[in-house]
């Protein structure tokens, strides 16, 4: 078997600030893989790297995953994070490629099946309502009350946890001004308003998650992780590079921090677990790849960490997650969006199959369904002006 094409192809993620990348990867006997890549609002510029590094393995054999993954890796290491994610997504369709081949789902190429059913939580709880109410064509849900409402839908649909961000109540609903990783006390309060809101709903046994990715540096979490503390949090999820000071941030509050998100490769990775900073970390298999991300998670267990990947985009990365976490002992649990734009769903030929908040994972080969060429090309890119993102801050 030979690769005879690499395509890249962008796709509307459905918001202005995250769009898509799929992969197709083409063989000379006609059994076609897919794989998916993460640059949110560069998608454009990673399927053009995608598309000109996959000429370099032209005419090899894509069963060869890990030898095509060092040969990738080994022309290319200096180009460090963008090459990474080139690899990781042409390693995804690699995947795809060789359980159909073999006739087999993904994860028996892992190490087989360990749970045929994943935990999830029901992730951007309110956000998506209140920051992409036109895009998603829902009624504008700019006040507190109109997002504590929401949460009957969440425990309608079996799920026991939620993940949510700091949203400011206005019309237009905000998330906070950036300010250079410090936090203001009217942030703060109206973090605490939120979420004890959500705790007063739901009960004390619910799972809450607080995500502020990026936004803080260690006094801003330390700040908003010790107010949040009477409320329970399943965990506060914040982004950073110096394990050190995330370890620091942690030993001053008795909140769950989760991080990870923003690494590439084990050797990112490895002083956080050195150092056991956190108790679970969040993998981005799309910009590590199947190969490189199933090998930070057996790094995690040996470190004594639970993993949750980040599984933000498309439906197809829900199934590329699903099999790695179907594969791996430590997996605590697994984001999904439930609540998006109706048409995504359309992208993958077999539809999620979600019962009670739990993914129950196909055997069907490969990663149980391909993209749809059609409803793919039929949402091209559009062309936002500005920092959308800047816009969703007030700034």
């Amino acid at each position: 078997m030979k690769i005879t094409s690499v395509e890249a192809i962008p796709c509307d993620g459905g918001y202005p600030t995250r769009n898509w990348v799929f992969v197709k990867v083409t063989t000379d006997e006609g059994v076609v893989g897919w794989g998916e890549g993460y640059d949110w609002q560069a998608a454009e510029s990673l399927a053009l790297a995608i598309d000109i590094v996959g000429r370099e393995i032209i005419g090899q054999d894509p069963r060869r995953i890990e030898w095509l993954n060092q040969q990738l890796w080994g022309s290319g290491r200096c180009g460090l994070p963008e090459r990474m994610k080139v690899l990781a997504a042409i390693d995804i369709a690699l995947y795809d490629i060789k359980a159909k081949w073999l006739g087999v789902p993904v994860y028996e190429l892992l190490g087989g099946l360990y749970r045929d059913k994943i935990p999830l939580y029901w992730s951007h709880f309110a956000s998506n309502r209140a920051l992409f109410s036109a895009d998603m064509k829902t009624p504008p849900a700019e006040t507190l009350e109109s997002w504590i409402a929401l949460t009957d839908d969440v425990v309608k649909a079996g799920y026991k946890v939620l993940k949510t961000n700091l949203l400011i109540p206005g019309s237009p609903v905000r998330l906070p001004a950036t300010r250079d990783g410090a936090i203001d006390r009217s942030s703060i309060h109206a973090a605490e308003n939120f979420i004890g809101a959500l705790r007063d709903k739901l009960g004390p046994d619910f799972g809450i998650m607080f995500d502020v990715g990026q936004e803080y540096r260690m006094g801003g979490i330390v700040q908003l992780a010790r107010a949040l503390e009477p409320y329970n949090l399943y965990w506060l999820e914040a982004e950073g590079f110096d394990p050190d000071a995330l370890l620091a941030a942690r030993s001053q509050t008795r909140t769950r921090l989760c991080h990870g998100e923003s690494l590439i490769r084990r050797e990112q990775f490895r002083p956080f677990f050195e150092k056991h900073v956190t108790d679970v970390v969040m993998l981005e298999t799309l910009n590590n790849g199947l190969t490189e991300t199933r090998r930070i998670a057996e790094m995690a267990a040996h470190y004594d960490v639970m993993i949750s990947p980040h599984n933000y985009m498309s439906p197809y990365s829900n199934l590329v997650n699903a099999h790695l976490c179907a594969a791996m002992p430590n997996v605590e649990i697994l984001e999904v969006d439930p609540d998006d734009v109706a048409w995504k769903h359309d992208l993958i030929s077999h539809p999620l199959d979600i019962r009670d908040g739990m993914l129950h994972v196909s055997d069907r080969p490969g990663f149980g369904a391909d993209v749809v060429e059609e409803v793919l090309r039929a949402h091209p890119i559009r062309t936002v002006e500005g920092n959308a993102w800047a816009d969703l801050h007030g700034e």
